[in-house]
Formats: structure tokens, C-alpha cells, sequence
């Protein structure tokens, strides 16, 4: 059994052994503590609660948690050491950079194998603690549980969130999760059932669950759970306590929406300059001028040569005009790229040579700097945002149009700015963006 149980509104049912601190008695918590969330609790049944009860204290009773503890510190060395080769790879020279290289790429390569085993290993004991929850219920309660779970998840959680901007309305938590619920639109199992399971994700997919505890009458379930209504058990089992935890819980977020207000109007006002940056490499292209000037002369010399003019000696001065020629066209497409504006940062967004329009910062989900022989910056844009038609330019960029992805390619930057340097600058745009995003959300639902 848990030493502790707590009943709150939001995250789900878990377990933990960390020391937590509870608001607002200020209690600490330490030892094994099981957390039941409001919000589910709300939309089973006896058995279907008692069923994701048992599945979390599987995990207790197969002691998961202080095993997991000590794999996350694990991974957190692992990760240091790695994250500690990468700097050091991009922050030295050329020549060492090929020094640390070789070990780079190698603890990159452990890392990933140890991060795909890890969650590999996390994904085995939801298995086995799924399939230690039909020694004490039935299969089909189970079923309906996870399925519960599964298909409320999204809608809860943006239910929270929206209650979270609207801290000014008299909703108690609860109803308006409720309420929310009902008017949204309830996704088809059968559609989440084909979610693709990744080799990096924690928990196993709703339809890999369900194969291994052997449930699969999947018609059944479907026609059980299309109409997923609230049931009066929360209040049945925990009507003082649920009196408290809404009261708190109301208190508790318009502090924390006060200050995030706050924090938000700071941040907001910052990152008002416009930062161009350009393409470089004249170094390198003088060095590709000498390759190609060098590969010239040995063409030049193989043709004034006294020998024979024979099948071979034609042969081989075709392909040493052909690499001549390879040389000296990327010389010029290098020279031609010098000076060109690789991207410019503004605040309204980043605006790319090869697109009319700027991209706002709140379309950007994530980007990357990586470097071996050139530095590459790579923007991941929102799916649904299209940043227009991709024209050419001197600037060496490539559109991905089908994963929506940017990729630009820097030789090197003219001016004190380098490429890697322009990392924490995006950051700060792209938090920025969504801090006046959130700002005008909050102000809207205010009005």
C-alpha cells in the first residue's frame, strides 16, 4: 500500500517516491504516494477506478520506482557527458574539432542505444503491471479504463488549460472540465487505436495494451464507450474533500496567473532589435580556387605531355576536366553566395531570402544548430502553417515542403556573430512570440 494518497485536479493518476510539498498547508510527503485525478475519477465506474488503482500499485509492489530512479541518473551522466564532447566540438578549432569528433559521434551512438533500452525497459513494466491488474478485476472493466483514459486525455488536459486563461470566470474546475468535455468532439477509438507506437515513447500505445492483456473485442468496446458520460461517484466518495481541493485549487491558479502575468509583461517587451545575418566563406573559397587551379594544371600538364595519345590518356583528361570543372563551378557558386543574407530576425518573425513573407516565431515548434563540415541551422515550422512559395536564392537553403522543415547551411558568418551564437537568440524570439501569444489569450478571455 501507498503511504500516502492524494487527490488533486490534473496529471493523471501516477505514483511517485519523490518528497513532495503540498499547497497550501505546506505539507512535505515523502515515501511511496499514489495520485488520483479529479478529472477522470469523474467518468468511471467502481470498477473501472479500482482497475487503474491497481495497475499504479503494481508498480509500488514491483518496486518500478526506485529502479527508474536510479536509470534517470543514469541517462543524466550520460547525457552531460555528451552535451560536454558537442560543445567542446563546436566551441575549438578545425583541426581539434576532428580530434573530437570521433568520440563525440561514439558517445552520440551509446546514448541513443541507451536512451531507446531505457524506455524500452519503461514500456515493459506498464506491460507487466497491466497484466498483474487481471488477477484482481475483470478484463473488460480494464479495458474500458485505458480506453477511458486514452480518449479523455487530450480534452482534459486543453480543458485545464483554458480554465488556466480564464481565472476571472466563477466555474468551479470541475464543472467547466465537465462542461467542456461534453461540447467537444469525441475522437473515434478505432482512429486511436492505429496511433504508431515509437521506440522512444514511455508507455505503449492504447491498441498495444490492449493486445497484451488479450482483449480484442474491439466492436464491443466501441459501441460501450460512444457515449463517455460523468458519473456521481466522485462526489459519492469524496464530497467534503472535493469542496476543499476546488476552493484551493481556484485559489492556487489565479496566483499562479498573476505572476505568470507578470513574468509575461517582463519578457514581452524585450528583443526589439532586427539582426541580419550574412553568408561568409571567402577563405573557403579561395582554398576550393587553389583545388580547382591545381586540378587545372595537372589537366594542362596530361595533355602537353609527350606520350602517346593513347585510349587511356583520353579517358583520363575527360575525367580531369570534369573535376576541373566540378571545382571551379562550386567556386563560383561560393563567391556568388558571399555577402548574400542568409536570415534576418525581427520581432514580428524570422524573414528568409527565399520567402516573401516572414515567418512568425510562433510557428517555429522546434530548430537545431549542428556542425561537422559546415554549420546547419534547422527550423521545424508548425504542420499547419505554409510560409509560402520557395524561390531560389544565393543563400544556400533547402524547403522541405512535405515535413515543413528549413534547412540553412552557413559557411561561415561575416561579422562578430557565429552561427552557434545565434542559438540562445532564437530562443529568446521564439519565447518571447509565445509570451505575447499568451498574453492576448488571457486578455480576450478577460474581455
Amino acid at each position: 500500500m501507498p503511504n500516502h494518497i492524494v487527490l488533486c485536479i490534473g496529471n493523471g493518476f501516477r505514483v511517485s517516491n519523490k518528497a513532495v510539498r503540498l499547497y497550501p498547508d505546506r505539507i512535505v510527503l515523502t515515501g511511496n504516494t499514489l495520485y488520483l485525478d479529479s478529472t477522470y475519477i469523474n467518468y468511471l465506474t467502481l470498477a473501472e477506478l479500482s482497475s487503474i488503482i491497481a495497475q499504479r500499485l503494481s508498480h509500488i509492489a514491483s518496486n518500478d520506482l526506485n529502479v527508474s530512479a536510479n536509470f534517470n541518473r543514469q541517462i543524466d551522466k550520460l547525457t552531460e557527458t555528451a552535451n560536454f564532447l558537442y560543445q567542446n566540438y563546436l566551441s575549438y578549432s578545425l583541426f581539434e574539432n576532428y580530434l573530437f569528433y570521433p568520440p563525440y559521434l561514439l558517445a552520440k551512438y551509446f546514448y541513443c542505444s541507451f536512451n531507446k533500452a531505457i524506455h524500452w525497459w519503461y514500456r515493459s513494466t506498464e506491460t507487466m503491471a497491466d497484466l498483474n491488474v487481471l488477477k484482481v478485476t475483470h478484463k473488460e472493466q480494464f479495458a474500458l479504463a485505458l480506453s477511458k483514459m486514452h480518449l479523455l486525455q487530450t480534452r482534459i488536459n486543453q480543458a485545464l488549460e483554458n480554465y488556466y486563461y480564464k481565472t476571472h470566470i466563477n466555474f468551479l474546475p470541475l464543472d467547466y472540465v465537465t462542461h467542456y468535455v461534453e461540447h467537444s468532439e469525441t475522437p473515434s477509438l478505432s482512429k486511436l487505436l492505429k496511433k504508431s507506437p515509437s521506440v522512444y515513447a514511455r508507455h505503449p500505445t492504447l491498441a498495444q495494451r490492449l493486445s497484451y492483456i488479450k482483449y480484442g473485442e474491439l466492436n464491443r468496446l466501441s459501441g460501450l464507450l460512444i457515449n463517455i458520460s460523468p458519473t456521481t461517484l466522485l462526489k459519492d466518495l469524496f464530497s467534503k474533500e472535493l469542496n476543499i481541493l476546488q476552493s484551493d485549487y481556484q485559489n492556487d491558479i489565479q496566483e499562479t496567473a498573476e505572476t505568470k502575468l507578470n513574468y509575461l509583461k517582463h519578457i514581452s517587451s524585450q528583443h526589439q532589435e532586427t539582426i541580419t545575418l550574412k553568408q561568409g566563406g571567402i577563405i573557403r573559397s579561395f582554398l576550393r580556387s587553389l583545388l580547382a587551379g591545381l586540378f587545372i594544371l595537372i589537366t594542362y600538364a596530361c595533355i602537353t605531355t609527350d606520350k602517346a595519345y593513347d585510349s587511356e590518356w583520353l579517358i583520363g583528361v575527360i575525367i580531369l576536366s570534369m573535376i576541373s570543372a566540378f571545382c571551379l563551378f562550386r567556386c563560383y557558386k561560393m563567391y556568388k553566395s558571399i555577402g548574400s543574407a542568409l536570415l534576418t530576425m525581427k520581432p514580428r518573425g524570422l524573414i528568409l531570402p527565399c520567402f516573401d513573407k516572414a515567418i512568425p516565431w510562433k510557428q517555429i515548434d522546434s530548430f537545431e544548430i549542428t556542425g561537422q563540415m559546415y554549420k546547419k541551422l534547422t527550423l521545424y515550422l508548425n504542420p499547419a502553417f505554409k510560409p509560402g512559395e520557395f524561390k531560389p536564392c544565393n543563400a544556400k537553403i533547402k524547403y522541405n515542403k512535405r515535413n515543413n522543415h528549413i534547412q540553412i547551411t552557413a559557411y561561415e558568418i561575416r561579422g562578430k556573430l557565429k552561427l552557434p551564437d545565434c542559438e540562445s537568440l532564437i530562443s529568446d524570439y521564439i519565447r518571447v512570440a509565445h509570451a505575447r501569444v499568451e498574453l492576448q489569450l488571457f486578455v480576450q478571455n478577460k474581455k
